[in-house]
């Protein structure tokens, strides 16, 4: 039975796990690394866990339909994925990041999710088209659907870090 269940659900699994995990290893480096902390703010790792995992759900449905609807990997169906991802996926890719990583940091109120979002949407969503255009072109072109969210997940593991960094930099 649990043999079956992971057989029917593998794409899904690996899509959760490799958007949590890589987005809370990417955080671990950047408290790490970048801010040099002695110790390791586990709500925010939790924080970076559970949006991540929220994104590889996000990511796996998306990535599904897109799929679904422009089936072709032709070199103008590529750039309608692209364009169709970062217009509708990124902009709630982002906002995904911002207040689900605001909200299990403890930041709750109306005011202060307004205040995150303002601070950080516009410039992570930038920096988003900036990276995701050229490996998104790469992406629809040549991974199979099987592992794109992996692969974006890799990907995203730097990306992931700097916006980890950018978002955290005001505390």
């Amino acid at each position: 039975m649990i043999r079956s269940f992971l057989r029917r659900h593998r794409l899904f699994l690996i899509n959760f796990t490799s958007a949590s995990g890589l987005l809370a290893s990417s955080d671990v480096c950047v408290q790490l690394f970048y801010e040099k902390k002695q110790s390791l703010d586990d709500k925010r790792i939790v924080a970076a866990l559970a949006t991540g995992a929220a994104m590889g759900v996000e990511g796996h449905i998306w990535y599904s339909f897109l799929d679904r609807v422009i089936v072709q990997p032709t070199w103008r169906n590529v750039f309608k994925k692209v364009l169709l991802d970062q217009t509708i996926a990124a902009p709630v890719y982002t906002l995904t990041y911002v207040i689900g990583t605001s909200i299990l940091e403890g930041r709750t109120s109306l005011r202060e999710l307004m205040s995150d979002t303002r601070m950080n949407f516009l410039p992570l969503y930038i920096a988003d088209c900036l990276i995701y255009c050229p490996v998104q072109i790469f992406n629809f072109r040549y991974v199979p659907s099987f592992y794109r969210v992996p692969f974006l997940s890799l990907v995203a593991f730097i990306f992931d870090a700097f916006i980890s960094a950018y978002k955290h930099e005001h505390e």
